[in-house]
């Protein structure tokens, strides 16, 4: 009996040997990584090849790891030797090369676990867009026809007012039904086509009375006289043309001068851009759009309200800038990105612009090189497009950027391009580095769209 009871314990310590010794597996394994190239926001396929004394093993499974982050597990094809996943790229990831490893397991099986690593490479999609006005919808299959990837709808105008009925349309007529992009495009920092400071900041005067002083003196008194001007004939008789001027008799009197005492009433009023805020946070969680895009996402550069000109200069201008679309990143689970002025060097002293800083929460940059609204030439969009590409590069991110190129010479003169214009400007955003365009606008100017 006690036989017995040693020969049954030797044979479940047999067993759980044996158990053991299949779940680090005898017989070697090597894995061999697929290196894999996409872009942010594209579904790949992440594949690795697992064999055993150079045939492929039947079993066990794959943990595939990118960029130090578990992508999921796959199980190894029983044929093939094949572990595929299925894997998302992440929307926010910047261009450049990451780390893909795969990691064989097999617990279970006669196969030793083992691993190996290759590199995922994220490249910028290519873009070819227009910018839409919501009145102004372009048919699909003209979309279709001309290679169109992406659509900026106009979905809040210079003058305020929203268009989520045309945005919808947008969706539902674009992307549903052909997969192009839709992004909401939005209106900033202009309002009723009036500009909006960014920081809120307001200064005016107020007059109080005080009392009226009078002297005497010599006052001007006003009056109109009817003068002859001209004259013309009727007949054998002649009309004359008059008209009334302004004139002045002197006289002595008594003059009262109102006092007043002046006061300037300065401070900050950010409500506007608490209202937009929440505006873009509406779109962005309620539409099924690609991304927003932020326009006149800056101070106008002129008169009072360049960035130079406002309290504490361009260094707090562009903090005002760069913090509203930080705040913007901060609502947004979609591509963030922005059209912005070929501002270059070192001090956005007009529209506040920090190409560097603002990469650090967007997704694209749109530099708007409309060459004509300049009086430049092609070389100028290459030179730009450099500019912007190396200013974002140097923060350490590496971000796509999409030439803003005008259909038309320029807003003063408004010659449709011919083809080979255009193509000429194409050109020049590639050559500087560009990934693609983005044609203002749909409807107007020349009709055609460049390959790339």
């Amino acid at each position: 009996m006690l036989l017995a009871v040693f020969i049954v314990c030797g044979i479940l310590i047999g067993l759980s040997t044996v158990s053991a010794e299949n779940a680090t597996g005898n017989n070697t394994t090597n894995v061999t990584v697929n290196p894999v190239s996409g872009y942010a926001g594209q579904n790949i396929s992440l594949t690795a090849n697992v064999t055993s004394n150079g045939s492929a093993a039947n079993a066990g499974s794959v943990k595939f790891t990118v960029n130090n982050v578990s992508a999921g597990s796959a199980s190894v094809n029983n044929s093939t030797g094949i572990a595929t996943l299925n894997w998302l790229i992440p929307l926010h990831w910047a261009l450049g090369s990451y780390a893909v490893t795969a990691d064989f397991d097999g617990t279970g099986t006669d196969y030793a676990n083992s691993t190996n690593s290759s590199n995922l490479t994220v490249n910028a999609p290519v873009m070819k867009a227009y910018w839409m006005r919501w009145d102004d919808l372009a048919p699909a299959s003209t979309l279709v026809s001309q290679g169109i990837t992406d659509v900026f709808l106009l979905t809040r105008g210079v003058d305020g007012n929203y268009h989520y009925d045309k945005l919808q349309w947008a969706i539902d007529n674009y992307k549903k039904l052909y997969g192009i992009n839709v992004h909401a495009w939005i209106v900033c920092f202009k309002d009723d086509n009036s500009f909006v400071n960014p920081s809120g900041y307001y200064c005016y005067t107020t007059a109080t009375y005080i009392k009226t002083v009078k002297k005497w003196g010599t006052k001007a008194i006003p009056y109109y006289k009817k003068v002859r001007v001209g004259k013309y004939k009727v007949g054998k008789k002649w009309k004359y043309i008059y008209k009334y001027v302004l004139k002045y008799r002197y006289k002595k009197g008594w003059i009262y001068t109102p006092i007043y005492s002046y006061n300037t009433v300065s401070g900050y009023d950010t409500s506007y851009n608490a209202r937009l805020l929440a505006e873009i946070k509406n779109i962005n969680d309620n539409y099924d759009i690609a991304g927003i895009h932020l326009d006149y996402v800056r101070y106008s550069g002129v008169s009072s309200n360049a960035a130079c000109q406002q309290p504490g200069g361009t260094a707090a201008a562009v903090n005002t800038i760069t913090n509203f679309v930080a705040s913007v990143r901060g609502v947004v689970t979609k591509q963030l990105s922005a059209a912005v002025m070929p501002e270059m060097g070192s001090n956005p002293s007009y529209y506040a612009q920090d190409y560097s800083r603002l990469s650090n929460y967007l997704d694209f940059l749109v530099p708007m090189t409309y060459e004509g609204n300049y009086n430049k030439d092609d070389s100028w969009i290459k030179t730009v497009t450099q500019y912007v590409v190396t200013d974002i590069t140097a923060n350490g991110r590496n971000i796509p950027v999409y030439d803003g190129l005008t259909t038309y010479w320029s807003d003063t003169n408004l010659r449709t391009l011919s083809d080979s214009e255009l193509r000429d400007d194409v050109a020049s955003a590639r050559a500087g580095g560009a990934s693609g365009f983005v044609l203002f606008r749909y409807g107007f100017g020349n009709p055609t769209v460049p390959s790339w």
